[in-house]
């Protein structure tokens, strides 16, 4: 009886290690993610913000190259299983962006403001949806532009 009670006991204390060990793999992932996107926010917002049309262009040719070094990283971080998905989902958006940041920056090269403006408002709504999907991977950085 006494060993029973001993082993059950074991059980018990072990059940906290468990489950803090299976969450470590989800929180490991979006705790590297999030750094990864820390340390990309702090050099895109160093670029400054343009205050014409030819320094938006410019803004976005110093931003892409981030923006593809920021993605490699990200892409060759492992997600948990259950996470795989919308971790595949939310890089996708990722690339949307990038696509997004490049159009941005033609559309300002040309000097065409009307263009420049309205891929602006559908990159606004392509971030949310990025944001979304960050949110669902427990990001509290990469879900936060």
């Amino acid at each position: 009886m006494r060993d029973t009670v001993v082993s059950v006991r074991r059980a018990l204390l072990l059940v906290p290690v468990v489950a803090l060990v299976a969450g470590c793999g989800e929180k490991s992932y979006a705790a590297k993610a999030d750094a990864i996107c820390k340390k990309y926010t702090k050099q895109t917002t160093a670029l400054g913000r343009p205050k014409s049309i030819a320094e938006l262009a410019v803004v976005a040719d110093k931003t892409l190259p981030l923006l593809d070094r920021a993605g490699k990283e990200l892409a060759a971080l492992d997600p948990p299983p259950d996470k795989r998905a919308a971790a595949k989902e939310w890089l996708a958006q990722f690339d949307v962006l990038r696509a997004d940041v490049r159009e941005i920056r033609d559309k300002a090269r040309a000097g065409d403001r009307a263009s420049v403006t309205a891929i602006a408002l559908h990159a606004q709504q392509d971030n949310a949806k990025a944001n979304q999907f960050g949110t669902r991977l427990g990001f509290t950085v990469c879900n936060r532009n």
